[in-house]
């Protein structure tokens, strides 16, 4: 890695951090303005996968526009998500679509990925089983989401078995981040406990699964 693509990914780094931060420290006080520091954290990551797109290889081409809008929907979803809650649950499992078709551009679909989709779908199934709702439409909409994010999380795996080099090991521990933090907010929601610590945990896992997802594409 060069040193231009070396600075642009830890400046990169430093302001999500920093707007995250921000976001953080001030979400408690329930103003709307403080959610353009959540957006503009998810901004970072949104801007790397940009200015990959713009000078990708054509082999890549098609995966860095599928991770750029990914990260998009994630930065439009951190915004619906307070508003809108469902709408941002809907902006969520698309973004997950776009991650899904990434990286079927980036490695093969093998038997492994069924046994590791399996084990993370399952997983959530257990820990958050017995609140599903009654069936309906708010059901098959929690299950689909499990569904997706259990899905890229295990592409996100392929991804680091396959390719065995950093692209895939940042490519894994983003949609491992993700899923963790998903799973997060999924047990305060469902618990409705507002411990500070847990959200504090899930925003930096949060953050770094997106940041993670877009820089693995410069290791390539």
């Amino acid at each position: 890695m060069n040193l231009q693509k070396f600075l642009l990914l830890a400046a990169a780094a430093v302001l999500m951090a920093a707007f995250g931060q921000h976001y953080f420290r001030n979400n408690t006080k329930k103003e709307k303005q403080v959610l353009v520091f959540k957006a503009l954290a998810t901004a970072m990551p949104v801007m790397l996968a940009f200015l990959y797109a713009l000078t990708a290889q054509e082999v890549h081409r098609t995966l860095s526009l599928m991770i750029l809008a990914g990260a998009f929907l994630c930065m439009t979803a951190d915004v619906l998500l307070e508003l809108y809650f469902l709408s941002g649950v809907v902006s969520f499992g698309l973004g997950h679509v776009c991650f899904i078709a990434a990286y079927m551009h980036l490695t093969q679909f093998r038997g492994y990925t069924v046994l590791v989709f399996l084990l993370f779908f399952l997983l959530m199934l257990l820990l958050h089983g017995k609140f599903l709702p009654q069936p309906g439409w708010q059901m098959i909409l929690m299950i689909g989401y499990a569904a997706l994010l259990s899905a890229m999380s295990a592409m996100a795996v392929t991804a680091a078995v396959q390719l065995g080099s950093p692209a895939g090991y940042l490519t894994a521990a983003g949609g491992i981040c993700f899923y963790i933090s998903d799973n997060i907010l999924g047990f305060r929601l469902l618990h409705e406990t507002k411990s500070r610590v847990l959200s504090g945990v899930l925003l930096t896992l949060y953050y770094s699964a997106v940041y993670l997802i877009a820089a693995a594409m410069y290791f390539l």
